[in-house]
């Protein structure tokens, strides 16, 4: 076969078309002499693409540093195409393009020996360009079906959608050694915040993210933490996550930890760092599962922390070990883990007897103190289980597959969204108190048009409505009904109080739901990284 004047491999090629765009995105393109290509790989993949969609294949004749010439994978076909490198550059010119097959069309209806894995990844990387979509090797066979008529197996198919992660995402190991300098730009465009990064050996443990804005913003939000881990389909082994929530009961991210895997050691490592960044409040309280690992690391890291355990993930636990109650117990359990008084508990208690006694004792044994709310050692705010946390996990799953340093900017900037939505929502505020709280105040009020007020001193009130008599003390802020103290919103009883003798029952309500407060939680910012800090 003639195929014109071989060059030797140290020999350099002019080029007669200066002039001529250099092609450098690989996508489908149509084959033209004269084209510049930025080097030998992006012409032979989008030669590869062109053979896909045109419905034939090719072979290297010759591949070299400074030429490349492909002919039809048929036998005797005069389909050729010869390209060279433009003299020391990287860029590669089309010399000679015969685009005519002589090969008959049933010789080139074999499997297409181009579709590699390495060029279906660059067909679908566009595809994972959000990392929220959701693009299965089963997606992938079904459209290079679809679309080019070519048949993949699940393998090539896998190995094709990781190409296209990593040349849309970069590859995991390149992400680790950015995470020193990625952490020293968070670090210097945040001032105040927290990054650290631990390794043995040169191998990674944890890194440990909390931004200043949340460690400013910890101190305007109730002593509640909720915690809770997940795992991670990357390299790495999950991530660890604290959160609160601010006075419209929005989640308000703390930090962010991941791990090499969770465990005894991981879960210490994260709340040491906790407590080193936010310190200790007064009547703290650390919500979680009953994982055993977190309950340890609690133990020694809090022991003045109230550790009270997600009463969801307990109500599972009971149904699991109780099939018969099924979900008639529902009502009764949540019933005793929210009752604000002894009474009310034992109601709810009595009731679940019915079903099975041994869920008392299941229940005893976990610990009352740990899932409710009145025999509770520090006040749960209403926070009953660990969905803030959770649902700050769910909205990492998309995020779960980037690259280490990719998912923590990610994190990043999902709290500055976060942070500039809520300091918009804080300032515009019209009330004095978020709506969680008006609303509660607003019921309290409805509940107080029939209650008769008795006067024993000018603190201390008898409120009644039937028989049952409730004592207010508006000096301490408590009713026997355990609401005001527990809530920190005036209950009915004391509202029917308020009212009679005229006084503001926002005096009465508790810093943590005042529209002050909620601005203040969002006053500092989350800046951006700029391409040159990262």
């Amino acid at each position: 076969m003639d195929m014109g004047n071989l060059l030797d491999e140290d020999q350099e090629v002019q080029s007669p078309y200066i002039e001529s765009t250099i092609i450098n995105e690989i996508k489908a393109t149509e084959i033209e002499e004269g084209q510049k290509y930025k080097d030998k790989n992006t012409l032979k993949t989008i030669l590869s693409i062109y053979a896909i969609n045109n419905h034939f294949q090719f072979r290297s004749y010759k591949s070299c540093k400074i030429e490349y010439i492909t002919i039809c994978n048929e036998p005797g076909c005069e389909w050729k195409l010869r390209a060279s490198r433009n003299k020391k550059s990287s860029v590669f010119i089309v010399r000679k393009f015969n685009n005519v097959h002589t090969c008959k069309v049933g010789e080139r209806m074999a499997d297409k020996r181009q579709a590699t894995y390495d060029l279906v990844g660059n067909f679908i990387k566009d595809k994972y360009s959000n990392f929220k979509t959701v693009y299965t090797p089963a997606d992938i066979i079904r459209d290079m079906k679809k679309e080019y008529g070519v048949e993949l197996s699940y393998q090539t198919a896998w190995r094709s959608k990781e190409r296209g992660l990593e040349l849309t995402r970069g590859h995991p190991a390149d992400s680790y050694k950015l995470l020193p300098s990625y952490l020293h730009a968070l670090k210097t465009t945040n001032p105040g915040t927290v990054a650290e990064l631990e390794t043995r050996e040169d191998r990674f443990l944890y890194v440990f993210i909390s931004l200043n804005a949340s460690i400013k913003g910890w101190g305007f939000c109730k002593p509640i933490i909720v915690v809770d881990g997940t795992f991670l389909k990357a390299a790495y082994g999950g991530t660890l996550t604290a959160a609160t929530q601010d006075a419209a009961n929005k989640i308000f991210p703390l930090a962010f930890c991941v791990v090499d895997s969770e465990n005894d050691a991981s879960w210490e490592w994260f709340f040491n760092k906790l407590r080193e960044t936010f310190g200790v409040r007064e009547g703290m309280c650390i919500i979680s599962d009953r994982h055993d690992s977190i309950k340890k690391a609690i133990e020694n890291v809090f022991p003045e922390a109230h550790h009270g355990i997600c009463t969801y993930h307990l109500f599972n636990n009971v149904k699991a070990r109780y099939r018969r109650a099924k979900g008639e117990i529902r009502e009764q359990f949540f019933g005793a883990a929210k009752a604000y008084t002894i009474e009310q508990f034992e109601k709810h208690m009595a009731e679940l007897d019915k079903f099975d006694p041994k869920i008392r004792e299941y229940l005893t044994e976990v610990g009352f103190k740990k899932w409710t709310t009145v025999h509770s050692t520090s006040n749960r705010y209403s926070t009953m289980t660990s969905n803030i946390a959770e649902s700050l996990n769910a909205t990492n799953i998309a995020a779960r597959e980037l690259p280490i340093t990719t998912m923590l900017e990610f994190l990043r900037s999902l709290v500055q969204k976060w942070t500039h939505a809520n300091r918009n929502c804080a300032r515009s505020l019209k009330t004095d108190m978020t709506k969680v709280a008006e609303d509660i105040l607003n019921e309290s009020y409805i509940r107080s048009l029939n209650l008769t007020v008795s006067p024993a001193n000018d603190n201390i009130y008898t409120v009644t409505k039937t028989k049952t008599p409730f004592s207010v003390n508006l000096d301490t802020q408590t009713c026997c009904c355990q609401r005001f103290q527990t809530d920190k919103i005036p209950c009915a009883h004391a509202v029917a109080v308020i009212r009679k003798y005229n006084k503001d029952p926002l005096f009465y309500c508790s810093k943590y739901y005042m529209k002050e407060t909620y601005v203040n939680t969002y006053i500092h910012t989350v800046y951006p990284m700029t391409n040159k800090s990262t």
